[in-house]
């Protein structure tokens, strides 16, 4: 599969999101919220953009405490951190501010990605943290996780009402299938098995990138185009509901 970055619907709601959050008329409010089912991408995609703007991406734990959290912080920046909480704080401070300082000189986006988010969800004391370090720098912190997230957060008013934007990733579209497809693939692929892999996928861009794998490995084999006639009782991905192998049919 060609490592390419396939520029899908949720790519472009996110951009537009990280935009109008750039243009807030709150300063405070720089907090936003990614969410959506397992397997739409949230995470390939916040990497990316990371990966992009040099921004820092972090991974929730669940038994973080806001000590462990904001060390990891620090290690993700190339800081040693120092002994104290309270000293860590205000290093991390003074990397972000740096760190954010360099990417306006650089006309790019500076951000705090947190994937996982769910982990710390119900932990007042690492949202707060969280929290403070926006409110001082007025960073955008970009929460991503599950739908619960929003929920979790909205039991924090003093948080939630600094949410400047939501974003929910939904399963890919029609053309976000073909997008996909023909973009990552690197055998040819007939339209109907196209068809039969987005009926299949529901939308679920992990399954879309498993059954890619899956066609190539059958199209390496077998010369021309591959179709779905051509497929017909190969396997095309596993099912996420039963785990049970979804073979593609002729008809």
């Amino acid at each position: 599969m060609k490592n390419s970055f396939v520029n899908t619907s949720n790519v472009a709601r996110f951009m537009s999101a990280v935009s109008d959050l750039q243009n807030r008329g709150a300063g405070e409010a720089c907090l936003m919220v990614v969410d959506g089912h397992p397997g739409l991408s949230k995470t390939t995609i916040c990497h990316w953009w990371a990966i992009q703007n040099n921004a820092v991406f972090l991974r929730a734990k669940a038994e973080w405490t806001p000590r462990w959290m904001v060390r990891e912080l620090l290690e993700s920046m190339n800081v040693k951190p120092r002994h104290s909480f309270q000293d860590c704080f205000r290093q991390a401070v003074d990397a972000l501010m740096s760190r954010s300082n360099q990417a306006q000189i650089q006309g790019k986006t500076f951000a705090v990605i947190i994937d996982e988010v769910d982990h710390i969800g119900k932990s007042a004391k690492c949202l707060e943290t969280l929290r403070d370090f926006s409110d001082l720098l007025e960073i955008p912190f970009i929460f991503v996780g599950m739908q619960k997230v929003r929920d979790n957060i909205s039991r924090f008013p003093q948080i939630s009402s600094r949410i400047g934007q939501y974003v929910e990733f939904f399963p890919a579209s029609r053309d976000d299938v073909y997008s996909l497809v023909n973009e990552l693939c690197e055998v040819e692929v007939g339209k109907d098995l196209i068809e039969f892999l987005l009926e299949v996928s529901r939308g679920r861009v992990r399954e879309v990138k498993e059954a890619i794998m899956a066609i190539e490995r059958f199209g390496k084999r077998n010369n021309g185009t591959v179709t779905r006639k051509a497929m017909a009782g190969e396997t095309l991905l596993n099912s996420r509901d039963n785990g049970q192998p979804i073979k593609v049919r002729a008809d």
